[in-house]
């Protein structure tokens, strides 16, 4: 019986001629993936310093804030006179009104997001009965009714203004340090703020009290407020597009727009304790068992994060790279040397650097636009150079910038950017194992 006749080998030179160079390049491929560390430890430290620059705003203009609820606090003694604690009522409703006021501040090629924060509350106690009280102090205590107090604390107090006070009952109150007020000084924090109602204003039981309190605080980067209260509704508004809403619940409903955002939060608190006790004036955030609300001011374009995670593909650059440069030689294109390997390698490499070294003056979008058509154009001459001809040159010219174009997109994919990356990455392989059909892989073996 007659045998097959052997198939044509279509490659034109012997592909065993090839195969020898595979070791050398595969060294130079690891030695320029190598040689993009020291640029992914350079993007680190500038990433380290922009966060360093972060913190010293917060100490210089005022930290992330946390507001917390207005608090009447009452003083009493206990039965056997020995010792001092506090009676805390939470308001039964309050209403915060939070107006934003974001900025970015510079130093050098580095920012950070600062706001002023103007805060407005108004809201009602309800004094509870003789009963009530003496369930959680217990009986025969002193309850030291005149020298109440409102108390509100802040992460730090940065910012104040002598427009900002409390008003209890319609009558206005200033708001004092907390250690002119208390004695010994060692409960207070310098974060805390008190007012002290006219004694003739503290009602009898189940009067129900309206109280305002008004504050000016500098933050940086993220503002929180704990919704105390049965009825409690934040409102946080500002002139900024990409707002980040964290905390222990999101808002009730929210507008986003391309130049502003409101947010707002409603919270009936029937698990939260309206009446407790606490040894110290300043044991408020704690013992209230509410988790604070807010919103993060987001960069529109976070730009180290980006950075960073696009320095995570340069070894796609790279595989690519040398991979059409290894399908030109196999189809018989050029001859193309290890050396010329490794200094297209070490082009490509740069991309990283040329990034960071714009981006940070001129933004992502730009760094990302003028280190690729710099990436680009100098690869594309190199190869126009080793190759001496068009055709080979214009397909890794189109090669090399398209996934300089994909990668920017997939980038800007958060929900979808893994999915989006598995289906290119099997059409590229789809299309390498269609073009290297014409390749007679058996020509290499003995």
């Amino acid at each position: 019986m007659p045998s097959e006749p052997p198939m044509p080998n279509c490659a034109a030179p012997p592909l065993r001629r090839r195969l020898p160079k595979l070791g050398p390049i595969a060294l130079i491929l690891l030695a320029t993936l190598a040689a993009g560390w020291p640029i992914a430890a350079l993007i680190g430290e500038r990433e380290t310093r922009q966060a360093g620059l972060r913190a010293d705003f917060m100490k210089s203009w005022g930290p992330d804030q946390t507001v917390q609820a207005p608090v009447l606090v009452v003083p009493y003694v206990d039965a056997g006179g020995l010792s001092r604690h506090y009676l805390k009522i939470a308001p039964e409703s309050l209403s915060t009104t939070v107006g934003l006021v974001p900025e970015r501040r510079t130093r050098g090629l580095f920012s950070a997001t600062v706001y002023t924060a103007s805060v407005g509350m108004a809201g009602i106690f309800s004094i509870p009965s003789q009963s009530n009280v003496e369930e959680r102090v217990g009986r025969g205590a002193t309850i030291l009714w005149k020298e109440s107090l409102l108390s509100l604390e802040a992460s730090a107090l940065t910012g104040m203004t002598t427009g900002d006070h409390a008003a209890w009952d319609g009558a206005a109150i200033p708001w004092r340090n907390c250690g002119e007020l208390i004695d010994p000084i060692e409960e207070c924090r310098d974060s805390l703020l008190v007012a002290r109602p006219p004694a003739a204003a503290i009602p009898a039981a189940g009067r129900r009290i309206p109280f305002q309190a008004t504050m000016t605080l500098r933050g940086t980067g993220a503002f929180r407020h704990v919704l105390m209260g049965r009825q409690a509704e934040l409102v946080i508004a500002a002139p900024w597009p990409t707002p980040g809403f964290a905390g222990g619940a999101l808002p009730s409903d929210s507008t986003v727009t391309d130049a502003a955002f409101e947010a707002r939060w409603r919270s009936v608190g029937y698990g939260q304790p309206s009446l407790w006790t606490a040894s110290r004036l300043s044991e408020t955030l704690t013992e209230a068992r509410a988790a604070p609300v807010g919103v993060d001011l987001l960069e529109a374009v976070p730009t180290y994060r980006m950075i960073h995670r696009t320095s995570k593909y340069g070894i796609l650059f790279v595989v690519l790279s040398f991979t059409v440069y290894g399908l030109m030689e196999l189809l018989s294109v050029a001859r193309i040397h290890a050396v010329q390997y490794g200094l297209l390698g070490a082009s490509v490499t740069l991309f990283p650097l040329l990034l960071v070294s714009f981006a940070e003056p001129l933004g992502y979008a730009a760094g990302y636009g003028i280190g690729a058509a710099f990436v680009l154009t100098q690869a594309s001459l190199y190869t126009a150079a080793v190759t001496r001809r068009m055709v080979p040159t214009a397909i890794f010219a189109t090669a090399l910038g398209g996934l300089f174009g994909f990668l920017y997109v997939l980038l800007s994919l958060e929900t979808y950017s893994l999915l989006v990356g598995s289906v290119a990455l099997f059409l590229v392989l789809s299309a390498v194992m269609a073009v290297t059909q014409r390749v007679d892989w058996r020509a290499g073996e003995g």
